[in-house]
């Protein structure tokens, strides 16, 4: 039975609930406001009508006032929220060319400090809510033109470079970006330099390449690439001669060189050079220090080899005659781009220059997490692995399609033990052992530890036994070598 006076009730109910809603207006809680004025028994009155077509309006205006203050991330964020509110389609068409033409003058300080391609992943990223205009339309232009440009250059296209660059310049002066012009001059200035640089270094390649000479070839191949660092003749030559090095090196014909279908041997430059005298066997000691000297290969038969690092913090660069990076990669970076840090609470990742993580940029240290894939510079990326949960140990393994100067299946960030197996905890996995063999560091030396006997550099072994820089150990089952590597050059 209905409660007498409980029509009148339900017919009240809307103006509460149109109070809470202004109130929660007020306060600043927009979606609050509009999921009550979205209610059943309020959504269809007029006066709440209004007011959610007047919260709509409030939004654009609270936009306009946070772009004029030069928050240009929020005021995108009121105008999404408003266009959800339906706000009218004219108002907010007129709001966002209002903010396009105030976050041109940021795009245009990209350009002038000479970022054309942060302008336009800028641009993109303002275009995705919708915000253009004209103002926008004549920084793409020079950007768009500055880019290309660029990418053209770094190939070694200095014709269509220049052109390109020349272009950006007519663009930006038409569009009256005086300091942008300015900026676009000043590359083409570098472009000319370099493009006169590069003719002596290209013509020194190509004689080498025609008198097979590989370590005079790499040597020149590095030149070119210094100042052109896409230079695709002299990538391709520089790769082959890391392969033809590599195969009349120190390592050639050695059982202990990985056997992965497909992978070049590659080796140091120091390859190609006259072997010195052998250094006396000591343990492997852990590094005292910044730098690459805590690090050495392990090749293991039939499973694959690795670069071992010991440090602590160990630098990620570019490889090359200069290189000073502990994990050198032949790729678009700089010769210090990022550091990965082991600590008490795990790993992190320190960006030296742009460095990305699952895909996110990072701006200062970053944790670290098993499965993360570390992006470095436009192209280079790695994947984090830390398989057991009973050992720090960690496993780069690179996944684009840039390589170490040594043919190795990845990198180990070694804490205090070092797991070869067939299970999926193993930091090295090897599926046809049957039992783990664990490589341990004890007292600054680095041990290895495997069931039954065991032999290391020819003499027989117990459950346990020191290794040197350059030990060679064979037990039932598996078999693996350990390389010293020197320091590179800081």
């Amino acid at each position: 039975m209905a409660t007498p006076g409980g029509d009148s009730i339900m017919m009240g109910q809307w103006r509460v609930v149109l109070r809470q809603a202004e109130e929660a207006a007020r306060g600043g809680r927009y979606e609050e406001a509009y999921a009550l004025a979205r209610r059943p028994e309020a959504a269809d009155h007029q006066q709440v009508a209004r007011f959610r077509a007047r919260l709509a309006l409030d939004l654009i205006a609270r936009a306009s006032r946070r772009a004029a203050c030069d928050d240009v991330a929020g005021a995108i964020a009121d105008l999404r929220l408003a266009e959800r509110f339906e706000a009218p389609p004219d108002a907010l068409a007129a709001a966002r060319l209002d903010l396009a033409d105030r976050a041109a003058g940021e795009i245009r300080d990209d350009l002038d400090a000479g970022e054309p391609g942060r302008a336009l992943e800028r641009i993109d990223a303002l275009g995705r809510d919708k915000v253009s205009g004209p103002a926008l339309r004549r920084c793409r232009e020079v950007a768009e033109a500055w880019a290309v440009a660029t990418a053209e250059g770094r190939r070694g296209e200095f014709g269509r470079a220049l052109e390109g660059l020349a272009s950006a310049e007519r663009l930006a002066a038409g569009a009256g970006m005086d300091a942008a012009r300015e900026a676009v001059a000043a590359a083409l200035r570098d472009l000319e330099t370099r493009r006169k640089a590069a003719g002596p270094l290209a013509e020194a390649l190509y004689a080498a390449l025609s008198e097979g000479d590989w370590a005079r070839i790499l040597a020149a191949a590095e030149a070119v690439l210094a100042g052109v660092p896409e230079h695709p003749a002299a990538r391709e030559a520089r790769a082959r001669a890391w392969q033809r090095i590599a195969a009349v090196g120190p390592s050639s014909g050695s059982r202990w060189a990985p056997r992965r279908s497909g992978a070049a041997p590659t080796l140091d430059v120091a390859a190609a050079k006259p072997p010195r005298e052998p250094e006396p066997d000591r343990p492997v000691a852990r590094s005292s220090g910044d730098g690459p000297s805590g690090r050495f290969l392990l090749w293991a038969d039939a499973v694959g080899g690795y670069l071992v690092c010991l440090d602590e913090r160990v630098l990620i660069g570019r490889a090359g005659p200069d290189a000073s990076a502990d994990i050198p990669l032949m790729g678009d970076l700089s010769r210090r781009h990022a550091v990965v840090v082991r600590g008490g609470e795990g790993y992190t990742i320190e960006p030296i220059h742009d460095t990305f993580v699952n895909g996110r940029r990072v701006e200062g240290p970053a944790i670290l997490r098993d499965g993360d894939v570390i992006r470095l510079g436009p192209t280079v990326e790695l994947e984090f692995r830390q398989p057991s949960p009973y050992s720090a140990t960690a496993r780069l393994t690179v996944v684009s399609r840039h390589r170490l100067p040594m043919a190795v299946d990845g990198v180990l960030l070694m804490a205090e033990t070092c797991i070869v197996g067939p299970a999926a905890q193993a930091h090295v996995p090897a599926p046809d052992l049957r039992e783990a063999v664990v490589l341990y560091r004890q007292g600054g030396s680095l041990w290895c530890r495997a069931r039954g006997g065991f032999e290391v550099d020819g003499r027989p072994g117990a459950a346990r036994a020191a290794l040197s820089p350059s030990s060679g150990v064979r037990g039932e089952g598996f078999s693996f070598k350990l390389e010293p590597l020197g320091a590179s050059p800081a």
